[in-house]
């Protein structure tokens, strides 16, 4: 199985510039954790999440409204191919420490993200059908 099978095509995305606060404002319209960074040619440079805001602004005392999003995000940016087996999705995970693996194409466009939450549902539903084959031949 590859990563493009199971990866979400409508990641949340916004300018690295913007404001923190705006970027809060995304996450809570469209109810989720993080926003990717996107450079002006819309490649991703970075992902906020809500731990960030709370560690890396909140914590510091910086103003929400006037400390942009590529100020404060991670330079270190993890990332997979669409093509990527599972495998080395939850590999690459584990070794960096992250929950989300942006998808880029060979140009380094983003075309998904490939998250913690996936890796699980995938593996549920594995391992749901292993138990069914199992019942099946008991």
């Amino acid at each position: 199985m590859s990563v493009e099978e199971h990866m979400r095509r409508d990641p949340v995305t916004a300018a690295s510039e913007i404001s923190v606060q705006d970027a809060a404002k995304l996450m809570e319209t469209r109810n989720t954790g993080y926003v990717i960074a996107l450079d002006e040619d819309g490649k991703p440079r970075g992902i906020l999440t809500d731990r960030d805001i709370a560690l890396r602004v909140l914590r510091r005392g910086l103003d929400a409204a006037e400390t942009s999003v590529e100020s404060v995000i991670a330079s270190d940016l993890v990332t997979i191919r669409p093509s990527a087996t599972l495998t080395l999705a939850m590999r690459r995970m584990r070794s960096y420490g992250v929950r989300r693996l942006p998808v880029i194409d060979s140009s380094g466009t983003l075309v998904g993200l490939f998250d913690w939450n996936d890796a699980v549902r995938v593996l549920s539903s594995e391992l749901d059908h292993a138990a069914r084959v199992a019942g099946a031949q008991a």
